[in-house]
């Protein structure tokens, strides 16, 4: 019997453009060096997804190994594109940083995205 995980990641999706909101994956990337400043001016590439910004459990000191720290946040994002340790998430005008990604994956199915950011 084999179970269908696509339809799993289509309902999380869903579910998160009902109740979430939009966020922006914000990457950056080695931008133009200008020899006359002697500044690298970085390319920023931003995408729009579905997800959920909320505080960790009370009395949870540890996020996969990561001491969680005062006004850290977990957010939730669906499967569409990728979530890199290297992006920064937009939320409410808000930029965060990923302290770590933990991905709900089963079966080879990406279903969800589960970030500790931090400002």
């Amino acid at each position: 019997m084999t179970f269908d995980y696509a339809s799993v990641a289509a309902v999380a999706l869903e579910t998160l453009t009902e109740y979430g909101q939009d966020v922006t994956r914000r990457s950056y990337s080695a931008g133009t060096y200008d020899p006359a400043t002697g500044l690298t001016t970085p390319t920023i590439a931003d995408t729009t997804r579905k997800g959920v910004l909320m505080d960790f459990g009370g009395g949870q000191t540890l996020e996969r190994g990561t001491l969680i720290q005062g006004g850290d946040k977990r957010l939730l994002v669906d499967a569409t594109g990728a979530a890199l340790p290297s992006d920064h998430w937009v939320v409410g005008g808000v930029e965060y940083v990923v302290v770590s990604v933990g991905e709900v994956n089963p079966a080879g199915t990406a279903v969800l995205f589960d970030l500790h950011v931090r400002t």
